[in-house]
């Protein structure tokens, strides 16, 4: 019987450890932030602060350093299940595993070495680095190589001596390239690289990577906003062709269709403005065009904030091609053409003076036959009155002398 008992709390505790487990786990999953392709970790799943400078791989944890302080963190696949945290005056800006110390950059206060048995710093050359800024952080096989804004300093352990470079180091801006994708700061703002049109594309989510660690087939990143994970896999992103698209077109101030014009002679001012995939904002793109009209070509290159204007243009038929190129020398993979033309003023006129002759030609030919059918009518009159007066006078004749028709005397 205490056998039995014994083995059924034994069996009761570790099912209640467990449930607490699993409890644990998912307040952790709870308080992760996801966003599309990203992952935030952050002060409320266990960061000491969520801003996040630096990142280092060890051994068996991922050391993260932050505005607060450092965070030592335990992975199971690409899941954080573990924080530990040693808490500092000043941000952490750089870190270096060295086994069994870790190499730590203070904001203004030099570099130190953190124990990992007991997490104790002891500062290092505080007589050289104790008010410096560090950047980055490099173990050597003698010594440490540590970086400032304006400086390279390279230390061997044992020696009072060391060697200092002026040397201008950017703060880190890394390039992240995993599962096919690049990503690059643009403008300070995490984005999509493609490295045939040297364009971005940014993500829903703004951030801004200051360090990165290639993980589990993704990226852990160091940001603002927390340590983030990045997910290839539930990147949507899709890059297309550079290419260049009609906007707005407007004739003389109207907007218009801009295909196929057939317009009379006149003054015309012809405005193009366009709109462009995977070449960069207008600004950063230029408009190469010609303008042909079988006699004569006329190349040009203007700025495609400001598009395109025609005017003063002669009569003719024309043809207008347009390709864009951005500042990096990327070409828009396809063209852009339109026609029009413009009729001659010379053409228009004798068509004027044609339409205006045939209609007094017709006009008289009406009035003509008008008079002659009038005319004819008054002659059959006339002869019809003559031939009266004739026979009315032989009557007369007839009667003086005692004559009488023929068609009268009845035999």
């Amino acid at each position: 019987m205490n056998i039995e008992n014994l083995d059924s709390n034994s069996i009761f505790k570790k099912t209640i450890i467990n449930m607490r487990s699993l409890t644990i786990l998912l307040s952790f999953f709870s308080l992760c932030l996801s966003a599309g392709p990203f992952t935030f970790y952050t002060s409320k799943s266990g960061l000491i602060n969520s801003n996040v400078h630096c990142i280092e791989l060890g051994e068996k944890f991922i050391w993260v350093g932050t505005n607060a302080g450092i965070n030592r963190i335990l992975f199971k696949g690409s899941q954080p299940v573990q924080f530990s945290k040693r808490g500092t005056s000043v941000p952490v800006t750089a870190l270096e595993d060295d086994g069994e110390v870790i190499w730590a950059g203070l904001k203004g206060k030099g570099v130190y070495q953190m124990l990992k048995k007991n997490y104790k710093l002891i500062g290092f050359r505080k007589d050289v680095l104790g008010d410096k800024e560090i950047i980055n952080i490099k173990r050597v096989k003698r010594g440490l190589i540590i970086y400032t804004p304006n400086q390279k300093f390279t230390f061997d352990f044992g020696k009072t001596k060391y060697l200092v470079v002026s040397e201008k180091n950017e703060k880190y801006d890394p390039d992240i390239e995993v599962g096919g994708n690049i990503l690059k700061n643009n403008n300070g703002i995490l984005s999509r690289y493609n490295f045939d049109t040297k364009s971005f594309r940014s993500f829903e989510t703004s951030i801004e990577a200051k360090d990165y660690l290639n993980w589990q087939n993704g990226a852990l990143i160091a940001t603002s906003k927390g340590l983030v994970f990045y997910n290839p896999n539930n990147d949507s992103i899709q890059f297309g062709f550079p290419k260049l698209n009609i906007l707005s077109f407007k004739l003389n101030g109207k907007d218009t269709s801009e295909i196929e014009l057939d317009l009379n002679w006149g003054e015309y001012i012809f405005n193009y403005q366009f709109e462009f995939e995977e070449l960069g904002s207008p600004n950063q793109i230029s408009l190469f065009y010609t303008l042909n009209d079988g006699k004569d070509s006329i190349e040009k290159t203007v700025l495609a904030s400001e598009g395109i204007e025609l005017r003063d243009l002669d009569y003719g038929s024309y043809q207008l091609k347009i390709m864009a190129k951005n500042n990096k020398g990327i070409i828009s993979k396809n063209a852009l053409n339109y026609s029009f033309s413009i009729a001659n003023p010379l053409k228009d006129s004798i068509w004027l003076y044609i339409v205006i002759i045939v209609s007094i030609g017709i006009w008289t030919i009406i009035v003509m036959s008008i008079t002659k059918a009038k005319f004819k009518k008054e002659m059959i009159i006339l002869e019809d009155a003559l031939l009266q007066k004739t026979n009315k006078l032989n009557q007369i004749e007839k009667s003086k002398y005692g004559l009488v028709d023929e068609d009268k005397v009845h035999l």
